[in-house]
């Protein structure tokens, strides 16, 4: 962003040049994440013929109106793809270092904490190496006809190009295709609600100026008014890949397992523990109405998507897709402002973790606001039933997306392993706790990577018959209820580079 200089007028990118994942969530109810390496498969491999075929499938950011496609694709292509194409620089390239060594590096570990079972050396079930991963297809559909035609159209171009399919799960095919969750495509196998609060990403052009919510941050190419500066950045005269990733952004693709029977059970054991049944009375709640309690409490929403800060004691359908709340106490200025409204609130509940809006941050996080990620979540994996764990592959495929993988999605994955991005008393700066869903519990030999790092899970609470006697529910050995099966970094590119890549013309 230009220091000390007014910048001009801003830019509105040109939503015909990028993929549409970044503008809008996809309602499509079908979908299939496919998964390839530019590893000959035994037949000479052409990738401009693989480009050439998929590239009229590209959905753009344009408004579709009424007109919602029956079929469509996104595509995205990792550092070692990149490299294989011909576009990324073998040595002093300008992507961004993060993207170039891959979420299993070092660096990119320190935030992620991948550790035990999710370590990047047991990712993808061990089907193929992290680096042979070059390529994600996302593709969607209104009917499962469609989707079949359109993995058809992906899998025997792939074939016939001489590209290898590599499968990320053990079961089925070993591919990653879309579920429903008690018939609401918004539902994730832990029962919530998912895809609210996300950054609107609309680009008037008459907009006198932008903030961290606005395309400038997403999207490769405008840095006037963006604090990211997506990068390569430059001239894109004079720098090729700086040319090819213009109009273009990142996804942090990341498929994580959930572990819904550890996870329901984790909370019927604390709906029915007798401390937490007394200390609770004055609640006046059944055993199934603790359990949604508590559900609430480590997430900060209830399942139907009401926020506690407005909907503090039951879920309220008129709440369910609100936005306009904080955490700080109105009116109060002082380094306890933020306390009260974690009676409503926990600190560590993950949607305060992942966005914890107006709340005091240390001075080290900057004075811009909590940073901000579009999220694109979809189920994979039979629902469950019942409580009891039936061996099933199930979660989350995570489409994560930003202009810089290491200042949004890796820094929002180290405030939910390390949170240590607000002040006492909302943190405890010698021994900061985790994010109560997302968490990556850290055990011997792990410690150094979150030193003091504790698994405990306080919600206070405020019996109003003892208003100035407040209490605590602490939860200790918080247990994962999260594993990660596989992460991949990926430029999702212009339209414009897809075609070069097409057709090897660079418009």
């Amino acid at each position: 962003m230009m220091l000390g200089k007014t910048p001009p007028p801003p830019v509105t990118p040109d939503n015909s040049n990028i993929q549409g994942l970044v503008i809008r969530g996809y309602t499509h109810p079908f979908s299939c994440h496919l998964m390839f390496s530019f590893k000959p498969n035994g037949i000479t491999l052409n990738t401009k013929g693989f480009f050439s075929d998929l590239y009229p499938k590209v959905q753009s950011a344009v408004d579709w109106g009424n007109n919602k496609p029956v079929s469509m694709l996104n595509i995205g292509i990792t550092f070692y793809g990149l490299q294989i194409l011909g576009v990324a620089q073998k040595s002093q390239s300008t992507f961004p270092d993060e993207f170039q060594q891959g979420p299993w590096s070092v660096a990119s570990q320190q935030s992620l904490g991948d550790f035990n079972d999710s370590a990047p050396s047991n990712w993808w079930y061990n089907n193929f190496q992290n680096a042979d991963l070059h390529c994600v297809v996302h593709a969607y559909a209104l009917t499962d006809t469609a989707l079949t035609d359109i993995i058809s159209l992906i899998t025997t171009s792939a074939k016939s190009n001489g590209l290898t399919e590599v499968f990320p799960l053990k079961s089925g095919d070993g591919r990653l295709y879309q579920s429903i969750i008690d018939n609401n495509p918004a539902k994730i196998h832990f029962g919530y609600t998912d895809g609210i609060s996300e950054p609107a990403l609309g680009t008037p052009a008459n907009m006198a100026s932008r903030n961290q919510a606005d395309l400038d941050n997403f999207v490769i190419g405008y840095p006037d008014y963006s604090i990211i500066d997506p990068a390569p950045s430059g001239n894109v005269s004079t720098n090729p890949e700086a040319k090819f990733a213009f109009d273009g952004f990142y996804n942090a693709f990341r498929i994580l397992y959930q572990d819904v029977a550890g996870f329901n059970n984790f909370l019927l054991a604390q709906a029915t523990n007798p401390t937490n049944v007394a200390k609770l009375s004055y609640l006046g709640l059944n055993q199934d109405e603790l359990v949604e309690w508590f559900a609430a409490k480590l997430v900060g929403r209830w399942r139907n998507g009401s926020p506690l800060i407005l909907s503090p004691d039951a879920p309220d359908p008129a709440t369910a897709q609100s936005e306009d709340f904080g955490y700080a106490t109105a009116g109060v200025k002082s380094p306890n402002q933020d306390v009260p409204s974690s009676f409503k609130c926990p600190f560590s509940a993950h949607t305060r973790v992942a966005n914890p809006r107006d709340q005091t941050l240390t001075p080290g996080e900057g004075n811009l606001g909590p940073v901000r990620i579009v999220r694109r979540g979809i189920s994979y994996g039979v629902e469950l039933e019942g409580n009891t764990d039936d061996g099933v592959d199930r979660g989350l495929i995570g489409l994560f997306l930003c202009g810089s993988i290491a200042q949004q999605f890796e820094k929002l994955y180290g405030w939910m392993n390390y949170n240590n991005f607000s002040p006492k008393p909302n943190f405890s700066v010698k021994n900061p706790p985790q994010d109560a869903l997302l968490g990556n519990r850290p055990t011997s030999p792990n410690l150094n990577n979150y030193p003091g790092v504790v698994t405990t899970f306080t919600i206070p609470i405020q019996n109003p018959a003892t208003p100035t006697q407040p209490d605590s529910i602490v939860i200790s050995g918080l247990p994962e209820f999260i594993k990660t099966r596989g992460t991949a970094y990926c430029l999702m590119p212009s339209l414009k580079a897809l075609n070069y890549l097409a057709t090897g013309v660079m418009a």
